[in-house]
């Protein structure tokens, strides 16, 4: 049985879809890629057809999620739906942003495409986190129907290694970019467009009502002279992801004395990497650990088992929270700081935030005394896609156990892009009653 009736005898187009990291979940982390096919020309975006590859996750929830969903107990299918669908579920709900890569196919590997598709369809697979997963999914659907396609460079494969692995092989053509709900309402220019933008997200379940309200809005911004609302912008620059593992070489001065330093993070990103792709205001950190060395030893300065920060900006139309969780040692004590806050723009361009966190440290010692200590956490960044971007923290902290015991550490960071591989970074830790730190480090990413 043929799906295509609608695509018979048409020039249809298709598009490799990549939406952005989301960080408030671990496994959407990396991205996720979906296939658009475009009808003709004349059909707009929203509602070309989406080819998704996904598990099927209903009912699972915690520890049992992360088992099944490592060991392939989730079931997958490909599944077709209208793009405005993943439009609302990644630029809306999930504030992501959308790229949308124009693949260079010819006439036999477009219907080839289609008959693939069409025999596997709603067949179950079996789904792994890591070794099959969306992009797993969507390049067996490419190379089953391209003419050549070379193999995986490796079993574990993220969606933005995909896109490279295509761009490589001169498959795709330079992206489009559906910037979120959040970007195209905070950049609105016109207070119309902004509300118009957020009531076509939260207009889910085509209210008629509502739909009378937005067809007045899209008619007033359809006159209005200030602004030209776009729903893709082109890109023209391929996709320059940062690598996972990031390694910092460099010198430590701990109270002026200097002490060679390593740092390695095996993934994946936070707020002073490149925010070309990555979101330029979150941190998702597994296992990554720091060693100074000096004539008399090394010493273990830093081990993070998981630090997970979702510093969310948003204005009134966004009621969300900012986030903050650590686990791991600092220096000479074990600590699990949890936190909670808001963010918010300082500049018109809105490429500055400033990020308050109401948060508890706990804080333990050799021989298990531990300390709880409560208090507020300010962190100033500066996002840009230019060479430079810089940031400032502040903490301050008192001992519930006892409240003359306070902990008052500030600290400032600079780095600086040669490319998307190498940095220079520097960072600069101040602690009142304790030693103050100033690093200088060559920042690889693998």
């Amino acid at each position: 049985m043929h799906l295509w009736s609608d695509f018979a005898g048409d020039k249809y187009s298709v598009f490799l879809a990549l939406a952005g990291p989301y960080p408030k979940s671990a496994t959407s982390a990396f991205g996720h890629l979906f296939l658009a096919i475009a009808p003709s020309d004349s059909i707009s975006f929203l509602n070309w057809l989406a080819v998704n590859f996904g598990a099927d996750t209903e009912g699972t929830s915690g520890l049992d999620y992360y088992i099944k969903g490592i060991n392939g107990r989730f079931k997958a299918r490909y599944s077709l739906l209208p793009v405005h669908e993943k439009i609302r579920e990644y630029a809306g709900t999930e504030s992501r942003d959308i790229r949308i890569f124009p693949l260079k196919i010819s006439d036999k590997e477009r219907v080839k495409l289609l008959d693939t598709l069409s025999n596997w369809v709603a067949k179950p697979q079996p789904y792994k986190f890591f070794s099959y997963n969306c992009s797993h999914g969507i390049y067996a659907l490419l190379a089953s129907s391209l003419d050549s396609l070379p193999p995986l460079p490796q079993e574990i494969m993220s969606p933005q290694e995909l896109v490279l692995l295509l761009q490589n092989e001169n498959r795709l053509g330079y992206p489009y970019i559906f910037p979120s709900l959040k970007e195209r309402v905070l950049n609105a220019e016109d207070e119309d467009v902004a509300r118009l933008e957020f009531l076509e997200w939260k207009n889910i379940d085509r209210d008629s009502l509502r739909e009378k309200e937005l067809a007045k809005l899209r008619y007033s911004v359809s006159k209005s002279k200030k602004e030209k609302r776009y729903l893709l912008k082109p890109e023209n620059q391929r996709l320059k992801p940062h690598g996972y593992y990031r390694l910092d070489v460099g010198t430590l001065f701990i109270e002026k004395e200097p002490n060679a330093y390593i740092r390695f993070r095996p993934l994946l990103h936070d707020i002073s990497d490149n925010p070309s792709y990555y979101s330029a205001q979150s941190t998702l950190e597994l296992f990554s650990f720091g060693f100074s060395a000096n004539k008399y030893g090394v010493n273990l300065r830093e081990l993070s088992l998981v630090h997970i920060r979702s510093a969310s900006i948003h204005d009134s139309w966004f009621k969300a929270w900012s986030s903050d969780f650590f686990a791991g040692y600092k220096k000479d004590y074990a600590a699990l700081n949890m936190g909670i806050g808001k963010s918010f723009y300082i500049s018109e361009p809105r490429k500055i935030a400033i990020e308050f966190l109401p948060i508890n440290s706990l804080r333990c010692k050799s021989g298990f005394s531990c300390d709880d200590f409560i208090g507020i956490e300010a962190q100033l960044n500066k996002r840009s896609a230019v060479n430079f971007r810089y940031g400032a923290g502040f903490e301050y902290l008192r001992s519930i156990m006892d409240f003359n015991r306070e902990s008052i550490q500030f600290k400032t960071w600079l780095s600086y892009n040669a490319n998307k591989n190498f940095n220079l970074y520097t960072e600069n830790v101040f602690d009142i009653k304790k030693q103050g730190e100033l690093g200088l480090y060559l920042r690889f990413y693998i």
